[in-house]
C-alpha cells in the first residue's frame, strides 16, 4: 500500500524532513502529491490559509480515502502548545500576543475531519515543533539536550533575542544548528534529511512533548494503513 501524502509546510526543507519522518515512524512508503505541498515563500499563515482549505475539500469525501495531510509550521512562541516550554523571562509582547497555534488547527481538523480518526474520510498529522524545525533537529543531533533547554528565538541577531536577553543573547537556535551543521561537515539540507533518517526517535519522543504529539498522529497512519502480519 502507497498511501498519498500531502505536504503543507514552510518550505522545500521542512517537506522533506517532515516527510521522511513520517516514512520512519509509521513504515510506509508514501505516493507523494504535487497538490497542497510546498509554495515559495511560504510561512505559518500560508499554511494555515492552505490547510483550511485542503480540509474543506477532503470533507467531502463519503468513503474512508488512502490519504494522509500533513500539516507543518513553527510555533515560533505562541500560546497553547500542549507541549510548550516556560520560559525564565517574560517573552516580548508580540510574543504574547499571537494567537495559539495548535489548538486552532486542532478544532480545524476535527470540525473538518471528525474527532475520530478511525472514522475520517482522510487522514491529518500535524507537526508543530516547539519552537522551531530547528527544535527537533537539534534533539535528534544532541542526545545531552532537552526541549525544555533549548533557547527561544531563531537567530542571535534578532530584535526579539536582544530584547529578551538584554543585548547580549546567547546563540539561538539557527545559530546551534548551524554550528552542529559546521561541525559534522554537513551540507544544511543534508543535515536534516539525516537527522530524520537516522536520528534516535525514541530519544526524542521522551525528550520533546512536542515530538510526540506529532508522532502519536502519524502512529494512526501506520494503525490504519500498515498490512497485516503473516500468520
Amino acid at each position: 500500500m502507497n498511501p498519498a501524502l500531502y505536504i503543507l509546510s514552510e518550505g522545500e526543507r521542512d517537506e522533506v524532513f517532515y516527510e521522511r519522518l513520517c516514512a520512519r515512524l509509521s513504515g510506509l512508503a508514501f505516493q507523494p502529491s504535487a497538490e497542497y505541498r510546498y509554495v515559495p515563500g511560504a510561512n505559518w499563515k500560508t499554511v494555515f490559509r492552505l490547510a483550511r482549505l485542503a480540509l474543506g475539500k477532503f470533507s467531502h469525501y463519503t468513503a474512508p480515502q488512502e490519504i494522509a495531510l500533513l500539516i507543518a509550521m513553527d510555533n515560533d512562541r505562541a500560546p497553547g502548545h500542549p507541549g510548550g516550554l516556560n520560559y525564565p523571562r517574560p517573552l516580548p509582547v508580540m510574543d504574547q500576543k499571537k494567537e495559539a497555534r495548535y489548538p486552532a488547527l486542532q478544532e480545524m481538523v476535527v470540525k473538518e475531519l471528525g474527532a475520530d480518526p478511525a472514522q475520517r474520510p482522510v487522514q491529518a498529522v500535524i507537526a508543530l515543533p516547539v519552537e522551531m524545525i530547528e527544535s527537533w533537529l537539534l534533539l535528534l543531533l544532541d542526545p545531552n539536550r532537552d526541549e525544555a533547554d533549548l533557547p527561544p528565538f531563531s537567530d542571535a541577531d534578532s530584535k526579539s533575542a536582544r530584547d529578551y536577553y538584554g543585548g547580549n543573547p546567547p546563540p539561538q537556535l539557527k545559530d546551534e544548528s548551524e554550528a552542529l551543521c559546521i561541525a559534522a561537515k554537513k551540507m544544511p539540507f543534508d543535515h536534516f534529511y539525516d537527522a530524520a533518517d537516522s536520528g534516535d526517535l525514541e530519544r526524542l519522543t521522551a525528550a520533546s512533548p512536542s515530538f510526540a504529539l506529532f508522532r502519536k498522529d502519524v502512529e494512526v497512519l501506520r494503525d490504519l494503513w500498515s498490512p497485516p502480519a503473516k500468520a
